[in-house]
């Protein structure tokens, strides 16, 4: 049976976008469709044209929750955040009718929520009657197999506080993970690979170029990018942010070149530069790891959830993590990395066909029991159809 799904996706970052991507690709190509995309967007962020350009089903955007980051915008304050998104809460309301009016309209059969705090609350406010999934590495937070940075007990207990909030009333959470795990069904928690998209797997493998890839979360690490090239010169940087008043490329000087987002762009540069430097989003890590390309994450100030991205890339073996953009530490990692790329590119192709079949499983376990035939109700016995 096709069924027809609906996806909720938060817009902070690319991940989530990213991975919404990939997972119609695989929906599609199993006879599935998707009927609408709802995406949260953040007041400070902008979802990239690719996003939206790669679907054919319609793409609203509704006011979701998001950090709050200093002056400067490098560092995310979580209190702060509490107290504004607090304030905020009649738009999610206005937020909630509206996804409700997309399900209403559409009636999907799944809800495929990629991180979407207002997901957690939709099910909990409106008990939808269509199955559940939630997406995300965050999920893993969740899993035996998993280790934290060491001690901030306060910031674990609120970040897995969060990760749950987030799939209230989930019939399955799928775990994205750089490394596999056990899949633990009491928990309803399947562990897969990352959602990574096809056209990471057309690029080339065999070149390479003396120039560094970067990309920022938050615009305000570009001043830190800007003095390192300054004291680098001769060290070619192509530079990736989302700062709204930016033109598509900008020219710092000969050698450091700024970009907006650009999906295809980037992954072309990711596979030819010589190492990666980050903010320590998930995605991108992932990225790099299936192409063979070093990695040095540096997580956003005050934001756990980074913090344990960055020890979760070194426990994979993908890179470093730095407490800043110095890329002096990324070309001493470049001389001795070793890649292990095979082992994690079978870990990634080996399951592609698992994400189709928890959906359906999902679907399946909330479609209803046909109901007893009028001679099976009557007790009468129906033919042997071998004799």
């Amino acid at each position: 049976m096709s069924l027809r799904c609906l996806f909720l996706v938060q817009g902070e970052g690319r991940g989530h976008l990213t991975q919404a991507l990939s997972l119609r690709r695989l929906l599609r190509g199993a006879g599935h469709s998707v009927e609408r995309v709802v995406v949260g967007q953040s007041q400070r962020r902008a979802v990239p044209s690719f996003f939206a350009d790669g679907f054919e089903a319609p793409v609203s955007f509704v006011k979701s929750p998001s950090f709050v980051s200093d002056g400067a915008d490098r560092s995310v304050r979580p209190w702060r955040t509490l107290w504004h998104e607090l304030g905020r809460t009649p738009s999610f309301m206005q937020s909630l009718n509206a996804i409700d009016r997309a399900v209403r309209q559409h009636e999907p059969d799944v809800i495929v929520n990629f991180f979407e705090p207002l997901g957690g609350f939709y099910a909990l406010r409106y008990r939808p009657e269509a199955a559940l999934v939630a997406v995300g590495h965050q999920y893993m937070f969740h899993h035996p197999a998993y280790q934290f940075p060491p001690g901030r007990w306060a910031e674990r207990w609120m970040t897995r506080a969060f990760a749950r909030m987030t799939a209230w009333g989930a019939d399955r959470r799928l775990a994205l993970s750089l490394y596999p795990a056990p899949n633990r069904p009491a928990h309803r928690l399947h562990v897969l690979p990352p959602l990574l998209r096809p056209q990471l797997f057309q690029q080339p493998r065999d070149q390479n170029e003396p120039f560094f890839l970067v990309y920022i979360l938050n615009s305000g690490y570009a001043e830190e990018v800007i003095r390192w090239h300054e004291q680098n010169p001769h060290v070619p940087l192509h530079c990736f942010w989302d700062r709204p008043d930016a033109a598509p490329v900008e020219s710092y000087d000969d050698t450091l070149t700024f970009h907006q987002l650009d999906d295809t762009k980037f992954l072309r540069l990711m596979a030819r530069c010589r190492g990666f430097v980050s903010t320590a989003g998930f995605e991108s890590v992932a990225e790099a790891m299936y192409l063979g390309t070093p990695v040095q994450v540096v997580p956003v100030g005050g934001h756990f959830e980074q913090l344990c991205n960055a020890f979760d890339t070194v426990r994979a073996g993908a890179g470093i993590r730095s407490t800043r953009f110095d890329m002096d530490e990324l070309r001493a990692f470049v001389s001795q990395y070793p890649p292990q790329t095979d082992h994690f590119r079978r870990w990634v192709h080996h399951a592609q066909s698992r994400f189709v079949q928890e959906i359906e499983a999902a679907a399946g376990a909330r479609a209803p029991t046909p109901a007893p035939s009028p001679s099976a109700q009557s007790g009468a016995s129906l033919p042997d159809p071998i004799r």
